[in-house]
């Protein structure tokens, strides 16, 4: 069975109490990355500040994202998993394992407490990464059997949804189309799914480029000393308006814009540094 989370939305109740204003981890963050990092960003200004809009990126390390959400104005949405909305899950499962000392007494007295602590903390955490702007989703939803690839391609059929309605709504979505990040800062081919979204939501594209994080947020990075300074350089670039898309049947546009996707980044990429 695979629930659908991207109804996850948080309700009037206490948990909204604590949810902090995106101002503040925003600017905590960048201020964090500018002590370690030497980041400059370029192309601010194509963001369109209001409407639904997609940007892609290449995928080069965990500090992408971080980079990319810090030194935008907009807000913008990203798609995480499920399981970082709901850190408190993992630490029930060891709480109610049947050889968990919460079992016996004197800690089996504290469970419901430890319970509905746990409960409260991850619905707080997650509140306010809806607010900052991620949305929960299960990754690799398929399993072995003929039912559980038939429900993986119905959730995923309801996730493409999920995300043309996020930009038909306004939102601006983030989507990283190598779909992974890669380990030699080399871009790989892009998967065409963030051009359909483009093409169905009837929506901006706006293309990105990252160079100089590969690697960077590694544990040896910082023993190294290699982190201190290292050049990030982001840019974004002019804005691939619906009226730019190729025309056609949806599979072959999506194509074609996918292949106008990895030619702007890769140029984006490579940009030289302006003054």
């Amino acid at each position: 069975m695979y629930a659908v989370p991207m109804d996850e939305k948080t309700n009037p109740n206490f948990e909204s109490l604590f949810v902090i204003p995106r101002e503040i981890p925003k600017t905590i963050l960048r201020n964090l990355l500018e002590m370690i990092y030497d980041v400059k960003v370029t192309g601010s200004q194509y963001i369109p500040m209001t409407g639904g809009a997609l940007i892609v990126s290449n995928h080069t390390d965990y500090l992408d994202i971080p980079v990319q959400g810090t030194y935008t104005e907009r807000k913008i949405v990203y798609l995480g998993k499920y399981e970082l909305f709901h850190p408190q899950e993992d630490i029930m499962r060891y709480v109610n394992h049947r050889n968990s000392p919460f079992n016996y007494p004197p800690l089996s007295f504290t469970k419901p407490i430890v319970e509905a602590t746990l409960a409260s903390l991850g619905g707080i955490l997650k509140a306010n990464l809806i607010s900052w702007g991620s949305m929960p989703i299960i990754r690799n939803a398929a399993g072995e059997s003929e039912m559980d690839k038939k429900s993986a391609m119905e959730y995923y059929g309801k996730l493409e949804d999920y995300m043309v309605n996020l930009m038909k709504e306004g939102e601006m979505l983030s989507i990283y189309p190598e779909g992974t990040r890669s380990e030699t800062g080399e871009m790989t081919a892009f998967k065409a799914m963030a051009a359909k979204l483009a093409i169905r939501a009837n929506v901006p594209i706006i293309p990105s480029g990252i160079s100089g994080a590969t690697n960077m947020s590694k544990p040896m990075a910082f023993l190294s000393g290699e982190a201190f300074k290292t050049k990030i350089r982001y840019n974004i670039g002019k804005p691939i308006l619906p009226s730019q898309f190729p025309t056609g049947p949806e599979k072959k546009a999506a194509k074609e814009l996918t292949e106008m996707l990895e030619k702007r980044v890769r140029e984006l990429i490579l940009a030289p540094e302006s003054d």
